[in-house]
């Protein structure tokens, strides 16, 4: 790109970058200008312990009864495609492998979701110690299971007709090996989604700070909550550049 090229295109993005900075300046003055006069309360507390104590736990069981009641029947309507797959037909195919990726999907999110309750229920203390406590405990450690044994039987279920295919859900390094079993388009695939989830990483833990940086000012938050955002912000950012590095020393790049 030539250098005249290079100056219209950053003068074209340039207003617009200015505008958001200076809009989340003002934003950020007037929130901070009006928590001065903003008297604070016990209420949030009051409504994270009520939630902690007594929605959490309660919240983690349905999750361990809705998990496998929404990702048995896909895996089980996989498995009947899969048995009756000629091994020629790709539309057959996508249609289980479809059903598979939600099952891996549902239960990557059950587990999110899963450690921010289990969380949630320890941070009421120790002195607000109930029977919902250890109902908490069951229903994550009920969510932890299900979705492994899921998963393991998803990525079975996909090494049944792709004999080429490594790794095992048990396994700690078990992302590496599948990656390395994967064929050349697979990997083109997984890196154009790797890319996409770095992006989209960087956009919310942006906005997160932001938030996280205003809610200190006004609620009292503390620095803890920016700081595991920044964590993972750092990790994400690192662990990219780094790769990408290392790649390019390779000549793979």
């Amino acid at each position: 790109m030539e250098n005249n090229e290079i100056k219209k295109e950053n003068k074209k993005a340039l207003p617009m970058f200015i505008a958001i900075i200076v809009l989340s300046a003002v934003v950020g003055f007037v929130l901070g200008f009006m928590s001065v006069y903003v008297e604070h309360t016990d209420k949030f507390e009051e409504l994270g312990a009520l939630f902690g104590k007594y929605v959490a736990p309660c919240l983690l069981i349905a999750l361990a009864i809705v998990v496998p009641l929404i990702c048995i029947p896909k895996y089980s309507k996989a498995k009947k495609i899969l048995a009756s797959w000629d091994g020629e037909d790709e539309e057959v195919y996508e249609k289980a492998d479809s059903k598979l990726s939600d099952l891996i999907h549902t239960t990557s999110v059950g587990l999110i979701i899963s450690f921010f309750l289990i969380a949630a229920s320890y941070s009421v203390g120790s002195e607000n110690v109930s029977i919902f406590t250890p109902v908490a405990i069951i229903g994550f450690v009920a969510v932890m299971a299900e979705a492994t044994i899921l998963q393991q039987k998803a990525v079975d279920a996909v090494k049944s007709t792709n004999p080429e295919k490594r790794g095992s859900v048990y396994d700690m390094k078990f992302q590496k090996k599948w990656l390395e079993s994967c064929d050349e388009a697979e990997k083109a695939m997984i890196g154009q989604c790797s890319y996409k989830a770095y992006q989209t990483t960087n956009t919310t833990c942006t906005v997160l700070a932001v938030i996280l940086a205003l809610a200190a000012i006004i609620f009292g938050t503390g620095f803890l909550p920016s700081l595991a955002v920044c964590i993972i912000w750092f990790a994400n950012t690192e662990a990219y550049m780094r790769e990408a590095k290392k790649l390019g020393e390779r000549g793979v790049l």
